[in-house]
């Protein structure tokens, strides 16, 4: 199984498909479904788009009952170079547990969403029929998305070569369900737990003279009806777990907590140290033209409304910025800063390169001013 929320993330993939030399991964398509979902949902990301996501705080935390399939992908969830080259805006610590989808447990509480990719066909009835109290009876997630097969395709399959000797399509399948059996499931679970509502749809794209079968895979997507808006049929509240003989305990196989940098300066120190690094880009771009076109002045105008422009990651507006650039004694001019060449004064300028210019910026002027002439060499 495969969870998300604030805290989570459980994950589970489906191999590959290959029929007659004919590919359809269902798990590369189930997941960009997932993490389109997922951003949308307050606080939630999945964890494969977790570094675009810096400034959220949450635990990405996967599931599996396999523990030597675990251990093997621990490394999965370790911070890559350039998490320690560009830091998170918030802590983010990952988390892998070796448990079963049946099981309730702590450390699902608070969960915000459920991902169960291909899953339910890898259990047997006694598991299955302990997945909702578990999901929708314990957890009470915001969202949760079950994916399956379509037995309706299967006839797709069969026009290449049979299905494995067990009728089915992976070798560890317990069933496979037609569309008419999937939906009667969401449709019991819904019933039971009336506070969540689904949706239906698939991946995987059927011939174009086979329509009528359906998708390779299909999904289910619950969604809590607070999240949209909806009144709760009954209101939340933690329940006890259920209770199961054989019930076993989480647990943790691998852990990892992110590097993050926490910013603590104001609104107006960011603005000025972003100034600070755009004056000085400005200027020597202006330095450059006068010595190619052999004009110079003590005097270069930078417009207020280009600098704004420059500074749209720091969300200054021009009120802000010609107060912070008052403060720092900068003159105004026809809308436009001015930067004195104090160079032969010896004098530090008031916009004098900070220790604390964005990365970004330093990076792109590098860019700009950095020509290698290959030829020569």
């Amino acid at each position: 199984m495969s969870v998300a929320s604030r805290r989570t993330y459980i994950r589970t993939p489906e191999k590959k498909i290959d029929f007659a030399g004919r590919h359809w991964d269902t798990k590369e398509q189930n997941a960009p479904i997932c993490i389109w979902l997922l951003r949308g949902l307050p606080q939630t990301t999945l964890f494969t788009c977790q570094s675009a996501a810096g400034a959220q705080s949450q635990i990405d935390f996967s599931v599996d009952i396999d523990e030597p399939l675990l251990k093997k992908t621990c490394t999965a969830i370790n911070p890559l170079v350039a998490d320690y080259l560009r830091h998170r805006a918030g802590p983010l610590r990952a988390e892998i547990w070796q448990g079963s989808i049946a099981d309730s447990s702590e450390e699902l509480q608070d969960t915000d969403a459920v991902i169960a990719l291909e899953l339910i066909e890898h259990v047997y009835d006694d598991v299955l029929s302990k997945i909702p109290s578990n999901v929708f009876g314990f957890m009470q997630p915001k969202v949760v998305v079950f994916s399956t097969p379509n037995s309706d395709f299967n006839v797709v399959f069969t026009r290449f070569k049979p299905l494995l000797p067990n009728g089915f399509r992976h070798e560890d399948h317990k069933f496979e369900w037609t569309r008419e059996e999937f939906k009667t499931w969401c449709m019991g679970i819904v019933e039971q737990y009336p506070n969540y509502v689904f949706s239906l749809l698939g991946v995987g794209n059927p011939p174009k003279d086979m329509e009528s079968v359906g998708h390779v895979s299909q999904i289910a997507i619950f969604v809590r009806k607070d999240i949209l808006e909806m009144p709760l049929v009954n209101p939340l509240s933690v329940l006890p777990k259920p209770y199961t003989e054989d019930s076993g305990s989480y647990k943790l196989i691998h852990a990892v907590d992110y590097p993050f940098y926490v910013d603590s300066r104001t609104e107006k120190e960011k603005i000025w140290d972003e100034v600070q690094c755009e004056l000085q880009r400005f200027k020597r771009i202006a330095n450059s033209a006068e010595i190619e076109q052999e004009i110079y002045t003590d005097i270069i105008k930078m417009p207020i409304a280009h600098l704004l422009e420059r500074l749209q990651i720091t969300g200054a507006t021009e009120e802000i910025l010609k107060t912070v650039l008052q403060e720092k004694s900068l003159k105004i001019e026809d809308d436009c800063v001015i930067i004195e060449d104090s160079e032969e004064s010896g004098e530090s300028e008031p916009y004098d390169l900070s220790d604390h210019f964005s990365q970004e910026a330093v990076l792109s002027d590098r860019d700009e001013e950095e020509e290698w002439d290959l030829a020569n060499n």
